[in-house]
């Protein structure tokens, strides 16, 4: 059996987005809840693109309804995919590259589950307790619990006896919403019937440039 791995080498190998995710995930605790503006001007969304264990964070702000600025974060992911642990291995990048915007977010949008998971805490919940801004998550997939049919375009998601998101289709597309850090479902539903099209929006953007910036951070040099 060969030695294990000194804590120098294995500190060296673990990326600084994960030291400081991390590190305030151990302060959280203390922090008070943030309310959720009534109105939404500043709407964020963010999305990672790898290649390897490389990994390219892009965070999209809109304001007022049009782009106003992007934030990348480029690192190394040392954490592989497990289910149920996704914010660890992406929680990191996501954080670091909101962090990077000069105008602080008041909704933040991932491409993850918030309470909608098994644990009613996915990466949308973690990453904005860790930011300390609320946040919702907008999945392209259903990961726990059934659909109940509520209305044309606004089905409800229910686990464990408990409503815990919103199935929302439109223009062909279906995506699953559910309620991240200190957004409650019935702002979640003012949300989506209110800024639903502009938050995908900035998700389609941030997905676009993290993979441009994924093609540029990848490509031989000339």
């Amino acid at each position: 059996m060969g030695k294990p791995p000194s804590c120098q080498s294995m500190k060296a190998e673990i990326d600084p987005a994960e030291v400081a995710f991390f590190t305030e995930l151990q302060r959280i605790l203390s922090r008070g809840r943030i309310l959720l503006p009534g109105n939404l001007s500043r709407i964020c969304a963010v999305d990672a693109a790898y290649s390897g264990d490389l990994v390219v964070a892009v965070a999209s702000l809109f304001e007022d309804g049009t782009p106003a600025e992007t934030s990348t974060y480029i690192g190394r992911c040392t954490f592989p995919y497990v289910s149920g642990l996704f914010f660890l291995r992406e929680g990191p990048f996501a954080v670091e590259a909101i962090s990077g915007l000069k105008s602080k977010p008041q909704l933040v949008c991932f491409d993850a589950h918030g309470e909608a998971h098994p644990r009613l805490a996915g990466m949308a919940t973690i990453c904005g307790m860790v930011l300390g801004m609320p946040s919702v998550g907008i999945a392209k997939s259903l990961l726990v619990g059934k659909v109940v049919q509520a209305r044309e375009g606004l089905d409800e998601i229910t686990h464990g006896g408990r409503r815990a998101g919103f199935r929302v289709r439109t223009d062909g597309m279906t995506r699953y919403w559910s309620p991240g850090y200190s957004v409650d479902l019935s702002q979640l539903e003012s949300v989506i019937c209110t800024h639903g099209s502009l938050c995908l929006r900035a998700m389609a953007d941030s997905d676009r440039v993290a993979r441009e910036e994924l093609r540029a951070a990848t490509s031989p040099q000339p």
